[in-house]
């Protein structure tokens, strides 16, 4: 199973439990902080996807670490995780509850990858284009890549909308090898 499905499933479990309980907010803040946690401090990440370490002895360390910084239904989420051996992927799991709750609450991820620097109206105007198409606020970042030659790239959620040059010159060559010359 890939990464990003593993992520999802479980993220999405997590949400669902966290929904029906009404407590998303609490169990947000909790995996933000798990999730911070594994990404500062490698050793511990490592350390829980170690699969010559038990999982009685991750159990433990993750105990020590989290009883009493997290609620009952998180620290058996952990446990649940140690138990199916998917602890390395914590962090990706903390990122998609995160969009999850994001997404609840109307907002979409973005990113947005130029040639050369976005200014703040293109930005703006683009940020308002894609708000109108999705109906969501969007939580756009920045980026650039010389390598597009020019245009845009926008990865909205699990879309990705590729208006750059190198990605039509790249159709482009397409079209003319499956040209047939008589």
């Amino acid at each position: 199973m890939l990464s990003a499905e593993v992520a999802n499933r479980y993220a999405a479990g997590l949400f669902q439990l966290a929904k029906e309980k009404n407590i998303v907010d609490q169990i947000a803040e909790e995996i933000k902080a798990i999730g911070q946690v594994c990404r500062t401090d490698r050793a511990f990440l490592n350390f829980l996807a170690a699969p010559q370490i038990r999982e009685q002895e991750k159990e433990e360390v993750l105990h020590s670490v989290f009883k009493g910084r997290v609620s009952p239904p998180v620290m058996t989420f952990l446990d649940l995780i140690i138990g199916k051996r998917r602890s390395a992927h914590l962090v990706e799991i903390a990122e998609k509850f995160n969009d999850l709750v994001l997404e609840s609450r109307g907002f979409v991820k973005t990113r947005v990858v130029t040639a050369v620097p976005l200014g703040d109206k293109e930005a703006e105007a683009l940020k308002q284009k894609l708000e109108k198409k999705t109906g969501k606020k969007i939580l756009m970042t920045k980026k650039v890549d010389p390598a597009i030659l020019g245009g845009v790239i926008v990865y909205l959620g699990d879309q990705v909308i590729d208006k750059s040059i190198k990605y039509q010159l790249a159709l482009l060559r397409e079209r003319l090898y499956d040209l047939k010359v008589n």
